[in-house]
């Protein structure tokens, strides 16, 4: 659909003389899931390196998006002969003796999983994370392109953030591979809506068979939430700003862009009303990304290198805050009450606590390491990897009270956000380092924050939320001990197996294995009631025996229970201080 606020002309992108890149998109073949991508390169230059990203910004982990790339071809335009190219390494092609005007063509693979990092095609749309689809020029990053796609004998409407031609709806122009690669495509046979916020006017594509009148509650909804966080920031950054929400499939995901997010749910699921407020929780965190990380930035996330890992030790800031604020915005903008909130900041706190992770791997470590541990889980990652999501909106929970209770003139993160865009998006334009992100609190609050949290960033160690929460008059209650096995099953044609281990450091080792089949429990066959039996009244230090199948081979193991609490829960404690009750107050009342 065409967007007048950022129509242009292909006149109006003055491309090189140098190098001129236009890229035409088809559809090889719809039933096997195949776009087909011709470049046509105009230069001056006689050798040139092409490549394709192997990961996407905002998804920390090498994909190789070659795999899918198939039969490409380079050929003379005005001749029609063959150019000699070789592939140099798993991501790039290197030309030779080439023409002033040669065009690359290449099919590229689209069903390979339901995401929102990966292509997908299929009858009724069609989708272009555009790093696993573009080939750019090595060296090169700056060059302009023009993108038209040739589809519309099967997708009426190309959907994209770039801006697009007057007379074609199907052409777009990027400013250089870096806005090419931060704007998905979504071709779709479906209408949208529009809805205005600030001086942002937004666009909502619903992808999927949901009627017209959620397609407007849902813009009416995103609208009060975008105008909560734009006020929040001061700041109404784009001219124009793409919702895609995909509800074809069972899913759930979203991936932030500078003008656009791409999300992904359940379509089962949206008329249950706890599940539409998450989904509205998911909008609301790529959203908040509009700011953060999109334009205020730990300073390695930008410029990128599509080759390799972009490393950097403050996702804690870039995803965790954004993990704290998306649901303090629904909050804010009505869709949660008190006591829903303060359930939803209770679920995050003993997710934190629900394994012993902490005393494995520190904030900055799980950030640093995302692309080799978070993002390629195994059997045992919940023991051992914290989540730079859960544990950073813990962490900014815990620096919100914190500045409210030291900072006299109630100056808050929001303060210390608004900060930093103009400093270094509006004036220095680049990211922060981690000393001035706490620099910058300091100058704005006049709170040291590095010496009361650094500790909890750099060490495994577990936050004291108790503490923090306290600051507010919010206090833990903890009853019902009981005990737990240490370890979840599944159910397989009738048989009972070991599916997740728990380690927990009140109990020692014992030998239970993945996927080990229960055969009896305490001397009775074991059936799926069986193990609820069993934990329903076990206690804490308690034995219990188990006879187990493993690789063929029959197995004895006594395992002792660990020990929890079934009752845990945060409340506000009528009894707190005058001054408590003030700052829980302005924290419920007032957005901080």
């Amino acid at each position: 659909m065409a967007k007048e606020e950022q129509e242009k002309t292909a006149s109006d992108v003055g491309q090189s003389n140098a190098l001129k890149l236009d890229f035409e998109v088809s559809i090889f073949d719809l039933y096997k899931h195949y776009f087909q991508v011709r470049l046509l390169v105009q230069t001056d230059q006689s050798e040139m390196t092409f490549c394709l990203p192997s990961w996407t910004p905002g998804s920390y982990m090498i994909r190789d998006y070659a795999t899918h790339l198939h039969k490409l071809e380079v050929k003379n335009v005005k001749t029609g002969e063959p150019v000699s190219w070789e592939m140099v390494d798993l991501h790039r092609w290197k030309l030779k003796n080439l023409p002033s005007e040669f065009e690359i063509s290449y099919i590229i693979y689209a069903f390979e999983d339901f995401t929102v990092r990966t292509n997908y095609l299929e009858t009724e749309f069609g989708f272009i994370n555009p790093p696993a689809l573009f080939l750019y020029p090595e060296g090169k990053l700056e060059t302009q392109a023009a993108v038209r796609f040739q589809v519309s004998q099967f997708f009426p409407f190309v959907y994209s953030s770039l801006a697009r031609s007057e007379e074609d709806s199907h052409l777009f122009f990027a400013e250089n591979f870096d806005e090419l690669f931060d704007s998905p495509f979504h071709l779709s046979k479906q209408n949208s809506v529009f809805f205005t916020a600030g001086t942002t006017k937004h666009e909502l594509l619903v992808e999927g068979d949901v009627n017209f009148d959620f397609k407007t509650k849902l813009a009416l909804d995103l609208k009060r939430i975008t105008e909560t966080q734009i006020d929040w920031m001061m700041d109404s950054p784009n001219p124009y700003y793409l919702f895609v929400l995909n509800l074809s499939l069972p899913a759930y995901g979203g991936l932030e862009h500078r003008a656009s997010s791409i999300n992904y749910f359940n379509p089962d699921l949206i008329s249950d009303e706890e599940e539409y407020k998450r989904l509205l929780e998911l909008l609301s965190h790529e959203y908040f990304h509009l700011w953060n990380i999109k334009r205020i930035r730990p300073i390695a996330l930008g410029p990128f290198d599509y080759q390799k890992p972009n490393l950097t030790r403050e996702l804690w800031i870039a995803e965790g805050f954004t993990s704290f604020y998306d649901a303090y915005f629904l909050y804010h903008s009505g869709f949660l009450t008190k006591e829903e909130y303060l359930s939803k900041l209770q679920s995050d706190i003993l997710a934190l606590e629900d394994n012993e992770a902490d005393s494995w791997m520190s904030l900055e470590e799980s950030s640093f390491t995302a692309w080799t541990k978070y993002y390629k889980r195994n059997g045992n990652s919940h023991n051992i990897t914290v989540s730079y999501y859960t544990k950073g909106g813990v962490i900014a929970l815990c620096m919100n009270l914190f500045l409210l209770k030291e900072s006299k003139e109630r100056k808050t993160i929001r303060h210390v956000f608004q900060q930093l865009n103009e400093v270094f998006v509006k004036t220095k334009n680049r990211g922060f380092t981690k000393q001035e992100f706490f620099d910058t609190v300091k100058d704005v609050t006049g709170v040291d924050l590095k010496t009361e949290f650094n500790d909890y960033l750099e060490n495994p160690k577990p936050i004291p939320v108790d503490h923090y929460l306290d600051i507010i008059g919010i206090q833990r209650i903890q009853s019902d001990p009981a005990g737990e096995t240490g370890f979840k099953t599944k159910e397989k044609n009738g048989n009972l197996y070991i599916q997740k281990l728990q380690h927990k450091t009140d109990i020692g080792s014992f030998d239970l294995m993945l996927d080990d089949e229960i055969l009896a429990i305490n001397g009775k066959r074991a059936t799926p009631t069986a193990l609820q039996k069993l934990e329903k009244n076990l206690h804490p230090g308690e034995k219990f025996h188990l006879i187990l199948s493993r690789a063929g081979k029959i197995k004895e193991s006594m395992i002792t229970a660990s020990g929890y609490f079934k009752t845990r829960k945060f409340v506000i404690a009528e009894d707190s201080s005058d001054d408590r009750k003030e700052l829980r107050e302005f924290f419920l009342r007032n957005i901080v």
